[in-house]
């Protein structure tokens, strides 16, 4: 059974084991059962935060391509551009090594683990959306992110995701689009543990279909069911510029594409904005 008690790491976690009270936070009162899975899943107690036990793990080769650690909660949790992950009971937070993607493919990462986590949710009835380049959205609330960190020979994944609660407006960022919201039923009507092994299952089979049996453009144009904002007036931001045009769709290297007044625009980094938001109604 590949299921992995995560032992003290100096600096970072405490560990967990069956006894310690945050193992009931990702199990549940359910028993652990891993044998629908072919990898490795690390369950992990407070800890700094995922990225850095994921990071642990691997260096000390207890990590492969596919295995992933899933913690209770975490104490400086980062997201896009370093920025505070806030960590709260009721949220999912886990990291996923995944298996080095074909070239081309690499700039469409974290597009690509959107997708996966949409299909994967959508499955429970929850119509999931990304808005580019990594949030995920439901009913026009944040609920999720993702962020990709390539280190060396490790592809990681970080993915959280609101169950139950969410970080209240005045921890959110000045500028935020969505208001934070949570998945709710029927993701809290199972355990953390079973919400991620179904993610995990559903995630192994889209990575591997998507990589072998679609070209960038085909799964540029496949993802545009489940991106939010698609065909509305946004803005493109970031620190040196602001862009402003009608989405289009995404590029087949994972950018954006913006139908401007001075033409065809394709941006590779950036927050968006939709437009009913970027005079700062946020």
């Amino acid at each position: 059974m590949p299921i992995h008690w995560t032992l003290p790491i100096d600096g970072i976690t405490e560990g967990l084991s069956p006894a310690h009270p945050d193992a009931r936070v990702l199990l549940g009162a359910g028993m652990v059962t891993g044998e629908d899975l072919r990898e490795r899943v690390y369950l992990c107690g407070p800890c700094s935060s995922a990225l850095d036990v994921a990071h642990h793990l691997a260096s000390v080769g207890g990590l492969d391509a596919g295995d992933s650690v899933l913690v209770s909660r975490q104490w400086a949790g980062r997201g896009q551009m370093r920025r505070a992950w806030i960590s709260d009971p009721g949220i999912l937070f886990a990291e996923w090594r995944l298996h080095f993607q074909p070239e081309p493919w690499r700039n469409m990462i974290s597009v690509l683990m959107g997708w996966i986590l949409c299909q994967g949710l959508r499955g429970l009835r929850l119509p999931l959306q990304l808005k580019w380049p990594n949030d995920l959205l439901l009913h026009g609330r944040k609920v999720g992110g993702i962020l990709v960190e390539e280190r060396g020979e490790v592809l990681l994944a970080g993915i959280g995701l609101n169950l139950s609660s969410s970080p209240p407006e005045a921890m959110m960022r000045t500028d935020h689009v969505a208001s934070a919201g949570t998945l709710g039923p029927p993701a809290t009507r199972r355990s953390i543990f079973e919400l991620w092994i179904r993610l995990v299952n559903v995630g192994r089979l889209c990575y591997i279909s998507t990589l072998s049996d679609s070209t960038l453009l085909e799964f540029s144009h496949s993802i545009e069911t489940v991106l939010a904002y698609l065909g509305t007036m946004v803005q493109i931001v970031d620190n040196r510029s602001s862009v402003r045009g009608l989405f289009r769709g995404l590029s087949p290297d994972g950018g954006i594409v913006l139908h401007t007044q001075d033409g065809t625009r394709t941006l590779h980094s950036g927050s968006l904005f939709p437009e009913d938001a970027s005079e700062g109604d946020t």
